[in-house]
């Protein structure tokens, strides 16, 4: 049974749709008790209300593997199912499954590493799409990566970015982790986030404002036939997209998400599930569906 405390257990921290927390979960339990069985980590998920909730999975780098293995399994198996409310790619339902790991800010070059080494080497060998963003979440330090990919993908690459946070530990004194309800916590309690100058509290939140700069070859996937996607990500999450080509790089685009933080917060990750998804159709078709070919043509962009 792995000891908490242990210096070699690290916790990791994953932004969930609040409609997938129940599936994980499962019947009374059942689920979320089974994966902290069969993996020995320490598995829970806080929060209890709006669009988000947060995943915590602790345990040994190798334990963490088979806690989001399991995870990711019972994510693709719901995204399987027809209920209607899922993004989905023009294949059906083969897009891959897409976690939002919460990252510190001074835990991100660990992952990064010197000339983006260290995510190439993880990209490359774990087959997973990592993407990290530029800027934290606003009202915390953490970072949302991207990590897309099938099951065993995103879980080999979970199991690396353990083994990279217990070789380079948070400084945790100043972090103000994201909490769902727009409220950081720090280490001394609840800090109150501001949100491009307008305040969440108690979950009363006014209209924010989120910049997304994308390369312009991948609006086309972002919008989607007849804006088919973009109008999906906005009716889900009921967040105003809009899309400005970049004045000073017309290779970039800027997309506007504004809404209440909340459904800023969904519309974003529904942004970075749809250009994960485009991209690796495009790699499936360049690529002639061979797996050899798309580790080897993998981006080296961060």
């Amino acid at each position: 049974m792995t000891n908490y405390n242990d210096p070699d257990a690290q916790q990791l921290r994953f932004i969930i749709l609040s409609q997938d927390a129940g599936g994980i979960i499962g019947k009374a339990g059942a689920h979320i008790r089974q994966v902290r069985d069969e993996s020995n980590c320490h598995v829970n998920i806080s929060g209890n209300a709006g669009i988000e909730r947060v995943l915590n999975i602790k345990g040994k780098p190798v334990e963490i593997n088979d806690a989001v293995k399991m995870v990711t399994l019972k994510l693709k198996e719901m995204s399987s199912g027809d209920n209607g409310n899922r993004p989905r790619n023009n294949r059906g339902y083969d897009a891959p499954v897409t976690m939002r790991m919460l990252v510190p800010q001074t835990q991100c070059g660990s992952i990064i590493g010197k000339g983006g080494a260290n995510v190439k080497r993880m990209r490359e060998e774990s087959g997973a799409t990592i993407t990290i963003p530029s800027e934290t979440i606003i009202g915390s330090t953490d970072r949302a990566v991207t990590i897309s990919g099938e099951p065993d993908a995103i879980a080999q690459a979970c199991e690396m970015i353990a083994d990279k946070f217990l070789e380079f530990p948070a400084v945790r004194p100043n972090d103000i982790q994201y909490m769902p309800n727009g409220m950081g916590f720090a280490m001394g309690g609840p800090q109150m986030g501001m949100m491009s100058g307008a305040l969440n509290f108690q979950g009363m939140s006014r209209r924010s404002e989120q910049k997304v700069r994308l390369p312009s070859n991948v609006i086309g996937s972002l919008i989607g036939k007849g804006g088919c996607h973009i109008n999906e990500i906005r009716q889900f999450s009921g967040a105003t997209v809009t899309i400005e080509e970049n004045k000073k790089d017309n290779r970039m685009s800027d997309v506007i998400v504004t809404g209440t933080p909340e459904a800023c917060s969904c519309a974003t990750f529904l942004i970075n599930a749809r250009i994960s998804a485009g991209r690796q159709q495009a790699r499936n078709r360049r690529d002639g569906g061979n797996p050899q070919n798309r580790r080897q043509n993998r981006p080296d962009d961060e």
